[in-house]
């Protein structure tokens, strides 16, 4: 069987496209995801369709024969992306999102080992969140920390931002800064793509109690203390669920 020189240009751009959208979907999961479904189901179907033509040239059975290649082979291989998009995946949804907390960590200056400098005398939270988005879109969440206590007064905490307003110096800015680097981190507005669950630390300031033993106390002694899904357009409650882990 002999390759001509077209024929292997042609099945390596193929190749190198179908690497490309695949590189592109894994890494790009929360833009795909706000997509309509059609072109989800075409996205996936071209790149099926660029891995197919790349080993074109090496199937003997279709020599000189591409249209019966794209029919006998190509097609059938598509179609499940559509039923899939079009036809399952919409029965698979719902709506809303589910969440819970796996874990809590709490900074402070004298147990921050050099993650935070001296001067910041806000102990910092840091719980470990998994949030699922049970819908057919990306959707964005911003998380919000309430405390009642037993009198009824409320402290509510908002997790640090990755856009914080302003051109000033701001200590959300600064523990961001600091903080960055870490793997599992997420910033506000967390970005969850369609049927999938984002895990990592969200980091909430704790402004209002100047150290962490106090805010231990008070998370002890709360009446209520729950964790917020709000829209970041709105403010909309969109889910609620308690603090388990102190």
């Amino acid at each position: 069987m002999k390759i001509s020189l077209r024929q292997s240009i042609i099945s390596l751009a193929s190749l190198m496209l179908a690497v490309f959208l695949v590189i592109v979907i894994a890494g790009s999961s929360a833009e795909i995801g706000s997509q309509a479904l059609a072109i989800r189901a075409m996205v996936l179907a071209l790149t099926i369709t660029a891995a197919l033509i790349s080993i074109y040239p090496f199937v003997p059975a279709f020599s000189s024969k591409p249209v019966s290649f794209a029919m006998v082979i190509c097609l059938p291989a598509v179609l499940p992306a559509f039923v899939y998009y079009l036809l399952i995946l919409p029965e698979q949804a719902t709506e809303g999102f589910s969440a819970s907390q796996s874990r809590s960590e709490l900074i402070t200056d004298g147990s921050s080992n050099g993650i935070v400098e001296v001067g910041f005398s806000y102990p910092i939270y840091t719980p470990t969140l998994t949030i699922k988005n049970n819908g057919l879109y990306t959707e964005q969440v911003n998380v919000f920390l309430r405390m009642i206590d037993s009198g009824g007064g409320v402290a509510l905490f908002r997790a640090i931002r990755r856009q914080v307003p302003g051109a000033a110096l701001s200590v959300e800015s600064s523990i961001r800064g600091l903080l960055s680097e870490r793997d599992g981190v997420l910033f506000l507005p967390i970005a969850i793509p369609p049927l999938q669950e984002v895990t990592g630390q969200v980091i909430f300031i704790i402004s209002n109690l100047n150290d962490g033993t106090s805010f231990t106390d008070a998370l002890s002694s709360a009446y209520q203390a729950k964790f917020e899904l709000r829209d970041p357009a709105t403010g909309q409650l969109l889910l609620e669920f308690p603090l388990e882990h102190i």
